[in-house]
């Protein structure tokens, strides 16, 4: 990627707070070899999978054996199947939970561990919001400050995803790389939204350390923009 130049840094107070909530259930499966990594994690209950576990509700784990894997590949989506394949041979554990936010709670030690694996990175404050970082051009910037540093814009049609990031250094490098060299300069962008809506997002990993990201769709920007908590804020300019 290229490489675009130094930040400066700008220190904004934020705004203030709403009382809104989110009371939606995130539902979300994980599978892997046990005590290991999950090769698939992801939010939703992929059909087969409950099928396999014979899963009646709730959160659980389960333990496969090679004929219960081998009923999993065969009936997962084509997507899937790779990964899986890589579990044949190995004990093998799945995990449903019926309430991602609530699942630290729950007695099982893998469920507990798939919540953390899929909340990972966040900066979640003790009020009940969670900081995220978005880079942006100067375009975004200048609609974000026309709607008064309260709501995020709706996104193009070849957008279908909008992606705040988990921590402040990987904004800070996606405006260095890409925002710089595609507009000559690069802003970093701080916000906070309610917990309980952004756990309906998964952490997901772009690459290693601290590359973490939400994947949120097009369609649901107006939803994040009515949890948002306070002022979104310029915290930074990167420049050539």
């Amino acid at each position: 990627m290229a490489r675009g130049g130094r930040c400066a840094v700008k220190r904004v107070r934020a705004g203030g707070t709403r009382d809104a909530t989110l009371h939606g259930v995130v539902k979300a499966y994980g599978i892997g070899p046990v005590g290991g990594e999950f090769v698939r994690a992801d939010a939703g209950w992929p059909p087969a999978l409950v099928a396999v576990c014979g899963h009646g509700g709730g959160s659980a784990s389960y333990r496969l054996d090679g004929a219960a894997l081998a009923r999993l590949i065969e009936r997962s989506e084509p997507d899937d199947t790779a990964a899986l394949r890589w579990l044949e041979g190995d004990a093998v554990c799945a995990v449903l939970v019926d309430d991602l936010a609530a699942a630290g709670a729950v007695r099982d030690p893998d469920v507990v561990r798939l919540a953390e694996h899929l909340l990972a990175g966040r900066v979640e404050e003790p009020g009940g919001t969670t900081v995220l970082w978005r880079p942006v051009g100067p375009r975004e910037l200048r609609l974000v400050e026309e709607a008064g540093w309260r709501r995020w814009p709706a996104r193009l049609p070849d957008q279908p995803i909008f992606y705040p990031v988990l921590n402040e250094a990987y904004a800070t490098r996606i405006a260095q790389e890409w925002n710089v060299p595609a507009s000559g300069v690069g802003y970093v962008t701080r916000f906070r939204v309610e917990t309980s809506f952004a756990r309906r997002y998964p952490t997901r990993r772009a690459g290693g350390g601290h590359i973490l990201e939400l994947w949120i769709p097009a369609e649901d920007v107006d939803a994040l923009n009515a949890h948002l908590v306070g002022a979104i804020e310029l915290v930074s300019t990167c420049a050539g």
